[in-house]
């Protein structure tokens, strides 16, 4: 083999991806490949600004006398305001605008070295976090009633990184996925949303209705100044979520990057949370 293409299978080999593809709903995504394009596409901010409804975060002490997994109840808007809309599997849902608007959804707030997910929904879901060996113990099916909040301390893992599974029942059964990963510095955490094992294609069409919280909207960030995305309810989120396996080698993946010990934050159902 010409010295060449040792040198590329090489550094092919050494690229680190999600390890999660054992599984039956994994799949992978090369986060530190894809960051480098990452940052440089347009991306919402959100601002640190605390909201009056939503339950005031444990502090650091607190944090740290914390069990592994932990849920918190958090503040939503009233029932008539959050009823459910179901998009028929027959119909094509619209695309995503091509430049994102500002954030629709309150401010997200992330927790120190923590990965959270906010379940703004009315109903239970189950939570799942998945890695391999290498990341540590793992958790299946965790309960998180409506308006509560899943907290876990972020995982390192070993060239690999953790999805957190959702479902509304606990079969993990067409999942809505989170994903975040520590890279080697330990001082990096990339973090993206992914419709892509819950997601069904019929007839040239793809059904989200089996993706929980879509059908109230969906969001991630991480810290101040770092890359935030927004899924609107009801609409393909082919910009700012995985929609297509690998984001079809295009440039501009949706995976943003931020330092660990800002922590990373999703929310099921954001529309209704005040």
């Amino acid at each position: 083999m010409r010295p060449f293409f040792s040198a590329l299978f090489a550094a092919l080999a050494s690229i680190p991806l999600l390890a999660v593809a054992h599984l039956e709903y994994g799949h992978q995504h090369a986060h530190r490949e894809v960051h480098g394009r990452a940052i440089k596409t347009e991306v919402v901010v959100v601002t640190e600004t605390v909201y009056t409804t939503v339950t005031a975060a444990p502090s650091l002490s607190a944090a740290a006398n914390l069990p592994q997994w932990s849920v918190f109840n958090i503040s939503s808007k009233s029932a008539a305001s959050t009823t459910s809309r179901t998009a028929s599997p027959s119909v094509a849902l619209p695309l995503e605008p091509s430049k994102a608007p500002d954030n629709p959804y309150s401010a997200l707030i992330p927790q120190p070295n923590n990965a959270i997910v906010v379940n703004s929904c009315n109903y239970d879901v189950y939570v799942s976090s998945i890695g391999d060996e290498s990341c540590g113990p793992g958790n299946m099916s965790y309960r998180v009633p409506p308006n509560s909040t899943y907290i876990e301390p972020i995982r390192k893992c070993y060239k690999s990184g953790i999805a957190l599974k959702v479902c509304k029942t606990q079969e993990l059964k067409k999942p809505m996925q989170f994903e975040y990963t520590v890279w080697d510095d330990k001082k990096t955490v990339s973090y993206d949303i992914s419709y892509l094992d819950c997601m069904v294609e019929r007839d040239g069409f793809k059904d989200f209705t089996q993706c929980v919280g879509h059908e109230r909207g969906i969001q991630a960030t991480a810290g101040k100044n770092c890359p935030a995305f927004h899924c609107l309810a009801e609409i393909e989120c082919g910009l700012h979520a995985y929609t297509v396996p690998e984001f079809g080698y295009m440039p501009g993946a949706p995976v943003g990057a931020c330092d660990v010990e800002k922590g990373v934050a999703f929310e099921l159902c954001a529309e209704n949370r005040a």
